[in-house]
């Protein structure tokens, strides 16, 4: 659940510009305006290739709104496993629930349903679309980003990625199994 703030931007919505065929909000953004809107998340670990495209219906439904869209954008992601930065793109589609809230009052705790995870509560007439993207991109990122599935890693001796090459220390220090020794076991006879 998210509280969108009065405050203007150019991604928000006047209520009053909601129509009965609801109101369509398609644009693009530059790579650079959307890594300004993402600074503040704290993770700066991604850069931005393109640009994002973005495009909002938002339909009336009584005294609440319903907000389905599509972002797309691209951006580069350090492995985990070998630490080369890889392009990522990105593509999210989202549905919330715009209810209204009493300005100023904190809401009573009560227990949160899933259908209850993606309402978002503004207050007035007017409400930002840009919280609602920012979290589409955070929750859409892969927490634990790989360049590939099969990508081999670095050596954790010299630090070679080793979907380069084979280092030597990784051919020296090959683990050699426990059980390698029982090979040579001699075995008894049954008599």
């Amino acid at each position: 659940m998210g509280r969108l703030s009065k405050k203007k931007s150019d991604l928000g919505i006047s209520l009053d510009e909601v129509g009965e065929s609801g109101y369509r909000l398609s644009c693009s953004k530059s790579k650079e305006w959307i890594r300004d809107v993402v600074r503040d998340v704290g993770n700066s670990d991604f850069t931005f290739l393109d640009d994002i495209t973005i495009q909002v219906d938002v339909f009336r439904m009584g005294k609440d709104f319903s907000a389905r869209g599509v972002i797309a954008t691209a951006f580069t992601l350090p492995c985990v496993r070998c630490l080369e930065d890889f392009a990522f793109s990105l593509k999210a589609q989202f549905h919330y629930t715009l209810c209204p809230s009493d300005s100023g009052e904190f809401l009573p705790e009560v227990e949160v349903r899933r259908a209850d995870l993606d309402v978002v509560y503004y207050e007035g007439t007017y409400f930002d679309l840009v919280p609602l993207l920012v979290e589409q991109i955070i929750v859409t990122m892969p927490t634990h980003p790989l360049c590939g599935q099969t990508c081999k890693g670095i050596c954790p001796q010299c630090g070679e990625n080793l979907n380069k090459r084979l280092c030597p220390c990784s051919r020296e220090n090959e683990k050699i199994s426990a059980f390698e020794i029982l090979k040579n076991f001699p075995l008894k006879q049954k008599s």
